[in-house]
């Protein structure tokens, strides 16, 4: 079974809706990869609109910013984004998957991911090819939904992500989740489907962190 393309006209509905509200919690990302003065090759697998680069290359100005995605369309949006921001000569994106890159061996010094690891049909395998990118003392920080969120770690990322004027616009898609993401629990980030994954890749473990409506995975190369 291949991992989940995004299609066409989805892909717009994507950009414009959700992802721009995601843009509130790509900030946040981009602020930590700052503050933890972590510079040099970073790549975000499954960039859809290219907007978690973006902020990134808008805080940090040394290295060079990649975004792979499956979506022809969506990395078509993802470079106008780019170019639209003033940033297209800092963010390189391309078509390609998690489980195969086409970037090269010990290239990365940051791994990022959001809301991606629920379309791997074969998670082991984006792991080993993380693993093989990365620089040695690389990292990995993975982001995916849960949906087994309680309304209140709902409300709590609400407010942590400064996303008050959102919550209608969250609640259809906090229901969308749940219907169509049936693999997005916390127990598969530990010992479901994602946990196993981790243990039998190269990386062999994680350390995993509930943060609101999602699960953070860090991995590092060691």
């Amino acid at each position: 079974m291949p991992d989940i393309i995004i299609p066409w006209p989805v892909t717009r509905l994507y950009d414009k809706y959700p992802n721009r509200i995601f843009a509130k919690w790509f900030s946040k990302i981009a602020a930590e990869v700052e503050a933890e003065g972590i510079s040099g090759n970073i790549v975000d697998l499954g960039t859809g609109p290219g907007r978690l680069p973006i902020e990134i290359a808008k805080r940090i100005s040394k290295g060079k910013l990649f975004g792979v995605d499956l979506s022809p369309d969506m990395i078509k949006i993802a470079k106008k984004n780019a170019e639209t921001a003033g940033l297209g000569d800092r963010i390189e994106y391309k078509v390609s998957s998690a489980s195969n890159t086409g970037l090269k061996d010990n290239s990365m010094d940051l791994v990022l991911s959001t809301n991606t690891l629920h379309h791997l049909s074969e998670p082991v395998k984006a792991f080993n090819e993380i693993y093989r990118i990365l620089k040695r003392g690389g990292q990995a920080w993975l982001f995916d939904g849960r949906k087994d969120a309680t309304r209140a770690e709902f409300m709590e990322t609400v407010r942590r992500l400064d996303l008050a004027d959102d919550i209608p616009a969250l609640q259809i898609f906090s229901r969308l989740w749940r219907a169509v993401h049936v693999g997005s629990k916390t127990e598969v980030y530990f010992s479901g489907k994602i946990g196993v994954a981790i243990k039998e890749s190269s990386f062999k473990k994680a350390e995993i962190t509930p943060e609101g409506v999602f699960m953070r995975i860090r991995l590092k190369k060691v």
